[in-house]
């Protein structure tokens, strides 16, 4: 009985390893076969190029996207994004297209079957869009009913702020997109995303849904002499708040407030927007700040047109965007940029036209990611007023601590341990016998003298700002036939003391002060 048993095992054993030895083929066949993808062409053909009014293609079609879901004879692959369009519970795909016959960019949204891995695709949807840097498209919970909506935006050709959300619903047995927000205005269009609850976040209950907000130009108002209707002139604008309303399944108007924006100067709105890129980059170029922080750290923007940047400061970091392109609109501009650390990033500054000094600025990311720190950024900017008095010799204080630094002379401390000879806005500093160079300018900030250093050094000696103070020294003089004592300004002595400048006032931080004498000759 024994020596039957034992080769009855071995043969079970053997079975086994076979079987196993099989399924393993299958499975790694069955991964080679899923590996072969769709990959994006990007066509040289001239209709191609006219559509994206450049000679090269944007850096969006130039990345390598790939899909499982299969193309139709005469579609180019463009972009992908991962997400669950039905709330399966299973990764459907979205990807957006470029057909032979048009020159507008397609969406179509395909859904994965669970059992046969395979993608069903819905009915594409043709975009108003022709031009990839102005479009951008995402999966949001809108409604708070944890179902992803596919939602789509940007500027399109005829200057036109776009947006669109889709639902996926089931109708008579098939899964389509249903349109449960339209918008389009000369303005901008934005979804108001506020914080949900930790039951939400759980999935233990529904969330508030999230409201859009439409921003249009009031294209008439009536005359007060016979109550006619005539057009303005584009300064009052119309904001309008859209809410979910779930028994309709719609985005339905629920209020609408008219702003009127006496304070634009008509005039200078005209010379601002005459139509140019140029003028209106011209406009921005500068250092802007965010007029409500809750954090109670300033943000601001610096926009660089001449050398194509775009800076956002924020306490002690800073990121630096590569500005690709400009699209005008109605009230405002429209700004592509890349990162210029992480290429894959893209961001888009929808701004808009508020006052001579003031815009509105909206942020929006590539990178199929919702990141709410993005909406820190949206809000009101104004300009820095006192940004144009630095390095502005014509103001008189400034001018007297410009006329004394630039003299060519040797400034050294009491101890002779540190020395900084100035010269046309560069500076050579001594410490130790180690030379630290860099630029220097001065500006008047509030009612003090500032002095901004930046070394060519990743490590200076010396803090990023200080107030520049002459000191004083008494003199004797004769008046009347009397000796009397007179205070006076001591052009050869310098105090700087180390601040941290605000929009409209600085203030004292800690860090070393300089007490700086100027050498004179033997």
């Amino acid at each position: 009985m024994k020596s039957k048993t034992v080769p009855i095992l071995f043969v079970l054993a053997a079975a086994l390893i076979a079987g196993l030895f099989f399924i393993s083929q299958k499975l790694l066949s069955k991964d080679d076969e899923s590996s072969t993808r769709a990959r994006i062409v990007t066509p040289k053909s001239s209709s191609t190029g006219n559509a994206e009014n450049e000679t090269s293609a944007s850096s969006f079609e130039s990345e390598k996207y790939e899909t499982f879901v299969p193309l139709y004879s005469g579609e180019t692959l463009i972009s992908t994004l991962t997400i669950d369009i039905n709330n399966d519970g299973y990764d459907d795909e979205v990807i957006i297209v470029r057909k032979a016959n048009s020159q507008n960019l397609w969406v179509v949204a395909a859904l994965i079957d669970s059992e046969s891995g395979l993608y069903e695709r819905l009915e594409p949807i043709e975009t108003e869009f022709t031009r990839t840097r102005t479009f951008s498209y995402m999966g949001l919970d809108v409604t708070g009913e944890h179902k992803n909506a596919l939602v789509y935006q940007g500027v399109s050709d005829d200057g036109n702020y776009v947006m669109k959300i889709y639902l996926c619903v089931e109708q008579r047995g098939r899964n389509v997109l249903r349109n449960i927000g339209d918008f389009s205005c000369d303005g901008t269009v934005f979804i108001q995303q506020t914080e949900r609850s930790e039951s939400y976040a759980l999935a233990l209950s529904k969330g508030e849904s999230f409201s859009v907000w439409v921003y249009k130009s009031d294209t008439a108002k009536p005359d007060s002499a016979d109550g006619k209707q005539k057009a303005s002139v584009g300064q009052n604008q119309i904001q309008q708040e859209y809410k979910w309303n779930p028994a309709n399944q719609q985005y339905e108007l629920a209020r609408e407030i008219k702003v009127t924006a006496g304070r634009l100067a008509a005039t200078e709105l005209s010379r601002i927007q005459d139509g140019t890129v140029e003028t209106f980059a011209a406009f921005l170029e500068g250092l802007w700040y965010k007029t409500s922080n809750s954090d109670g750290n300033i943000r601001y923007l610096y926009f660089n047109y001449p050398e194509n940047e775009i800076i956002q400061l924020y306490k002690d970091t800073q990121e630096v965007y590569e500005w690709e392109d400009s699209k005008l609109r109605h009230n405002g501009i429209y700004l592509t940029a890349v990162n210029a650390d992480i290429m894959n990033l893209h961001r888009r500054f929808d701004i808009a036209l508020i006052n001579t000094d003031e815009v509105k600025v909206t942020l929006r990311d590539d990178i199929n990611l919702i990141i709410s720190e993005n909406t820190q950024w949206d809000g009101n900017y104004k300009k820095m007023s006192l940004q144009g008095t630095f390095g502005d010799a014509e103001n008189k204080e400034v001018g007297e601590y410009y006329r004394e630094l630039k003299k060519g002379d040797v400034w050294t401390t009491a101890d002779s341990t540190v020395s900084i000879q100035f010269s046309d806005f560069t500076y050579s500093l001594t410490n130790s016998g180690i030379t630290e160079n860099g630029v220097f300018a001065a500006g008047k900030i509030g009612s003090y003298d500032v002095i901004q250093f930046r070394s060519d050094f990743e490590a200076s000696l010396l803090s990023e700002a200080y107030t520049m103070q002459f000191g004083t020294k008494t003199i004797t003089e004769t008046v009347k036939r009397k000796t009397v004592e007179k205070v006076v300004t001591d052009y050869d002595t310098i105090t700087f003391t180390p601040v941290k400048i605000t929009s409209t006032d600085c203030f004292a931080i800690e860090g070393k002060s300089y007490i700086l004498t100027r050498e004179t000759a033997e």
